[in-house]
C-alpha cells in the first residue's frame, strides 16, 4: 500500500498551479503499469491518493480515511461485491470502474452511480473521468449541506 499527498510535495493551490484541489482517491489495482500511469496523472493534476493492490487492502483504508474517489480495477478477486458494499455503506464515494472485457462491462453496469472505462485508457480520458467525479463528489456534498441547512432552519 503506498501513499502519496501531492500537498506535501507542491505546497497549496497557486496561480502557477490552478489544479491543485482538494481530494483523495483511493487505486485498487494489481497492475503495476497501471498504478505507475494513475499515480503519475493523479499527482499531476493535484489530488492525494492511495494506491493498494487487493480488494482486502482497500477494504482496510476505507474503514480508516475518507475518500471522494474510488478508482478500481473489476477483475480483482472479490471486487464485485467490494463495490456493491462500498457504494451501499457510502452511496457518495464516486466511483470508477476499469474493465478490459465486454462481458464484465456488462456485469458492472448494475452498479449504480458508478462509471466506467477501458483498459488501455488514454491520459484525457482518465483526467476528464477523474475530474467529473471529484466534480460530483464535491456537488453533493454541497447538496447535502444544503439540505442540513434547510432542515435546521425550517425544522422539516
Amino acid at each position: 500500500m503506498s501513499q502519496h499527498s501531492l500537498a506535501d510535495q507542491a505546497g497549496p493551490p497557486t496561480e502557477e498551479h490552478p489544479n491543485r484541489k482538494k481530494g483523495r482517491i483511493l487505486i485498487i489495482d494489481a497492475d503495476d503499469c497501471t498504478c505507475d500511469f494513475l499515480g503519475s496523472i493523479i499527482k499531476l493534476i493535484g489530488f492525494e491518493f492511495n494506491m493498494v493492490k487487493s480488494v482486502e487492502q482497500a477494504m482496510d483504508l476505507l474503514e480508516k480515511s475518507v475518500f471522494d474517489l474510488l478508482i478500481a480495477d473489476l477483475r480483482l478477486p472479490n471486487s464485485q461485491q467490494f463495490l456493491e458494499a462500498s457504494l451501499e455503506k457510502n452511496p457518495q464515494l464516486q466511483t470508477i470502474i476499469m474493465v478490459q472485457q465486454r462481458q464484465i462491462f456488462f456485469e458492472a453496469m448494475r452498479l449504480p452511480g458508478a462509471s466506467f472505462i477501458h483498459k488501455p485508457f488514454n491520459f484525457d480520458d482518465i483526467v476528464e473521468k477523474i475530474h467529473q467525479a471529484i466534480h460530483n463528489h464535491h456537488l453533493r456534498q454541497v447538496e447535502s449541506h444544503i439540505q442540513r441547512l434547510r432542515h435546521e432552519i425550517f425544522r422539516l
